[in-house]
């Protein structure tokens, strides 16, 4: 049984309305707090709007974190010594000691424990989650069992920011990234056959940035569009349009998330939000997470699935016999599924192994343009036999746009 997080020594919610301003609440958070204020306590309010109590209080303890990065206590508020976009690391007092001289004492805010914040960050976005219903299963159908499409997406770094003036390429925001996603997942769907199961792997770097501070999961500053939970529910969002599509197609969609090493966390959080979203689907299956990469088998085929950026080539093919030595032994065409890299790719390893990178529809940011990083702007399917190895592979290609030559000399 999960431990309840109520008892005398947890802090209570603030019945000060305010500090839902200043740690910019969202609409459902408002509520949960409205109901805190007319039940008289989060035990109360959550049995009445029939919610978790540890989800509730920690959705709320999110508010009253961001508000106190920004100044706010109930007691003092400092959110007017604070520019827009900064937070309070620590406060100076200037006083006098027992000895009657005049002494600056500084505080700093104590560290948040990051894992502990962003996973009361997820579960307030899980509140707002209502499980999509079953979709009913066309019996016209004749739902091919012996192949299965594998839908691929690259890294789609959802939530970058780039200037085509300034990257010699294309415009590129969270509405051209997610509108192109979804018209390539229109396109291979609507070419791929009626199978019994098909495959959705997203390879790492769904998303841009790992955290509001806009910056990678090591901490790299990475130019973005918009706010860092915006981000986080259009990934979620094209995620769930593409499965739905391929619902209209595929009697069962198994679907693997990689963590990338622009978005290891976020990554989590997004499966998470699928996880609930598809809880009552039962022809919808989130692959659990379990570290970084992950082994998939169809018929004779072994997948193996990892973002690209902790393992080299020939070390991944290696892995593959020692981590899984009873599918290793009952398959006989073994692969594996990577991105990182931006470029489509195929080697095939002393083992047997093919390690194949993946294409992107996403253009380079300033930083990889200035490096000469470019790629073809590509999403593929293939179509994997039972029997081992594969019947076709198709393209989503981009149209790649002409850029003018700074000047013509006649």
């Amino acid at each position: 049984m999960a431990r309840t997080i109520y008892h005398k020594d947890n802090p209570a919610i603030p019945k000060d309305p305010t500090f839902l301003d200043v740690g910019e609440a969202t609409p459902r958070q408002r509520e949960l707090h409205a109901a805190y204020i007319n039940y008289g306590s989060a035990k109360k309010a959550s049995a009445k709007l029939n919610i978790n109590p540890t989800t509730f209080y920690r959705a709320l303890k999110v508010v009253v974190k961001r508000a106190a990065d920004h100044g706010w206590t109930e007691n003092v508020d400092y959110t007017r010594h604070v520019m827009p976009g900064q937070i309070v690391s620590g406060i100076s007092t200037y006083t006098e000691n027992e000895d009657g001289d005049k002494v600056w004492i500084k505080t700093k805010r104590e560290v948040e424990n990051q894992k502990e914040a962003f996973r009361a960050f997820i579960e307030e976005l899980t509140t707002e989650i209502v499980p999509a219903k079953p979709k009913v299963i066309s019996k016209k159908n004749k739902y091919d069992n012996d192949i299965m499409p594998t839908i691929v997406i690259g890294d789609a770094h959802i939530g970058m920011k780039a200037d085509g003036d300034s990257t010699r390429g294309r415009d590129f925001d969270i509405k051209i990234a997610t509108t192109e996603i979804k018209d390539a997942i229109d396109s291979l769907v609507d070419l791929a056959p009626v199978t019994e199961t098909a495959l959705l792997v997203n390879v790492g770097d769904f998303m841009h940035s790992d955290n509001s501070r806009n910056t990678t999961t090591k901490g790299t500053s990475v130019d973005v569009d918009t706010r860092y939970e915006k981000i986080m529910r259009s990934a979620a969002h094209t995620l769930i349009y593409s499965i739905n599509k391929m619902l209209t197609k595929f009697k069962k969609v198994e679907v693997c998330i990689a963590r990338g090493n622009h978005d290891s966390d976020s990554a989590i959080g997004v499966q998470l939000c699928l996880e609930c979203f598809y809880s009552k689907e039962p022809r919808v299956n989130i692959i659990k997470q379990r570290g970084f990469y992950h082994f998939i088998t169809f018929g004779a085929n072994l997948l193996g699935v990892h973002h690209g950026d902790k393992i080299r080539t020939e070390k991944l093919a290696s892995i593959m016999p020692r981590e899984m030595p009873k599918a290793w032994a009952s398959t006989t065409h073994r692969a594996w599924l990577v991105g990182h890299f931006h470029h489509a790719m195929k080697k095939e390893c002393d083992n047997g192994v093919t390690v194949e990178t993946f294409g992107t529809l996403a253009p380079p940011d300033s930083w990889h343009a200035g490096q000469g990083f470019h790629s073809a702007n590509t999403m593929t399917m293939i179509i994997f036999k039972r029997e081992g190895g594969r019947l076709m592979t198709y393209t989503h290609e981009i149209e790649r746009e002409y850029v003018e030559p700074d000047t013509e000399i006649m």
